[in-house]
């Protein structure tokens, strides 16, 4: 499971604030603003240091300390006025890692009268006023934040900032499995794997159905008889004898035993390539880590791109996902209805509205009439996000919307109902102004501002789908 993102936090204050004898109640409100800031941090994130700068030797201790660190985020703020010298060996250092620098007040309201000690306990907006000319002049890359401890919209923007950098730094060390190659029918999720590498991180890794052929082989009979129970006890089976649905389940093991072998984050599957049906009789479509325990992501097609759209929804969500493709819309409705045959994770569906049947789309040409999860999503906000190599660079595209609550509508799809919170004819317009595939990954919840942070952080052009 994926954990909180990591957070460092490294406060700014002039060296004389914390040891001025003159005023030892300047000393003790520092320290109470210190306490109160760290109490109101949100709980979506993990504050895994914090380091307060006021000196060059605190300074070194700070640098040595963030070299030995894997942190998703980094928080520079001046808790009161301070030197602005202290900046460039951490600009030096934090060059390549997120960063926001936060404009901070220990209050949204000052006090009013102001003694002299609380202009200098609210002096942070001084500090952040001078660093900024430097942070520029530095060529310091940030997002910025203003605003005071607890304050729900900072909060807000915190979290959204540390989860894409979460996203950031997973996807730089992610591993896809592509199995056995791209869908050579479409071109327009067409991935440069070199590029891939080179731009967004994760590493390719090429499979054979002769891995997972061999993988399949050797699941120990009794995972398979335990799936088989955990299937059947969970899900009715309908039109798919025990045979067939004995194999599918094999192969749906085979999937998870190879991902794990391999260390992979996900394995795109090109489900339809007819070396994968020869040898197996059908399409792998039974999820397979019911009885495993392993969080392994599964995409459809052989598409790269949808497959780190997945991993970014995934690594910024921690949630399951829906691989989907839209084929028609109600426009008095104003729903999108679509979804995709192949392996789905049958948590988004509406409860009890799982079954298992013959896969529609191949039981008239393979060997056999295959085994495929049937549902409707369960209703609930959603984020949608695309991902497709073009010749210039990356393009992502979000639409944002909800899962109506209402029985299934498709035969033979795992599927979705969505009503976008834009009009349908005007998603399809948006849309065609940057081009596109037919693959969204749909995550539920609302993460257009973690999308927003992560394109920024690796340079990808983005399209919100808005009114």
């Amino acid at each position: 499971m994926i954990s909180k993102p990591s957070v460092g936090l490294i406060l700014l204050r002039a060296e004389w604030f914390d040891n001025v004898v003159a005023l030892p109640e300047l000393v003790k409100g520092v320290q109470q603003d210190y306490d109160a800031l760290i109490a109101a941090f949100p709980n979506e994130v993990e504050l895994t240091q914090t380091w307060v700068v006021n000196s060059d030797a605190s300074l070194k201790v700070c640098v040595e300390a963030l070299r030995n660190l894997d942190l998703d985020l980094i928080i520079l703020a001046f808790q009161v006025w301070a030197e602005d010298y202290y900046l460039q060996p951490l600009v030096d250092f934090l060059a390549k890692r997120p960063l926001v620098v936060w404009c901070y007040q220990p209050a949204a309201i000052p006090p009013r009268p102001a003694s002299f000690v609380e202009v200098l306990r609210y002096s942070g907006p001084v500090g952040t006023l001078e660093g900024l000319g430097t942070l520029r002049n530095l060529g310091a890359k940030f997002e910025f934040l203003v605003g005071a401890p607890g304050d729900s919209r900072l909060n807000a923007k915190i979290i959204a900032e540390a989860r894409a950098g979460k996203a950031y730094r997973c996807l730089r060390r992610a591993r896809i499995g592509l199995l056995p190659a791209r869908n050579e029918q479409m071109q327009s999720t067409f991935v440069d794997e070199f590029r891939l590498r080179s731009d967004l991180g994760p590493r390719i890794i090429a499979l054979s159905v002769g891995d997972l052929k061999r993988a399949a082989q050797n699941v120990p009979q009794a995972e398979l008889d335990e799936y088989l129970v955990e299937l059947r006890r969970n899900y009715p089976v309908h039109g798919v004898n025990s045979e067939t649905l004995t194999r599918a389940a094999r192969v749906a093991l085979g999937l998870t035993h190879l991902a794990d072998e391999q260390r992979l984050d996900i394995l795109s599957i090109n489900d339809i390539s007819p070396e994968i049906h020869t040898a197996f009789g059908l399409r792998p479509c039974l999820y397979p880590l019911q009885s495993t325990g392993m969080e392994v992501l599964f995409g459809l097609e052989g598409d790269l791109g949808a497959a780190t759209a997945m991993l970014v929804l995934y690594f910024l969500s921690a949630s399951p996902l829906f691989f989907a493709e839209f084929w028609f819309w109600d426009e008095v409705q104003n729903f999108l209805v679509g979804g995709h045959a192949g392996i789905q994770d049958p948590r988004l569906a509406r409860p009890g509205g799982v079954f298992v049947s013959h896969d529609y789309e191949y039981r008239q040409t393979d060997e056999t009439e295959g085994a495929q999860l049937q549902y409707a999503c369960r209703p609930g906000r959603v984020t949608l996000l695309q991902l497709r190599c073009t010749p210039s660079g990356w393009q992502a595209i979000t639409l944002s919307g909800e899962v109506v609550d209402q029985p299934a509508w498709v035969e033979g799809y795992p599927h979705a109902i969505i009503r976008p919170d834009v009009k349908v004819l005007d998603v399809i317009r948006q849309v065609a102004e940057v081009g596109s595939t037919q693959h969204w990954i749909m995550v539920y919840g609302s993460f257009e501002a973690e999308i927003r942070a992560w394109c920024r952080l690796v340079n990808v052009s983005l399209k919100e789908i808005t009114v």
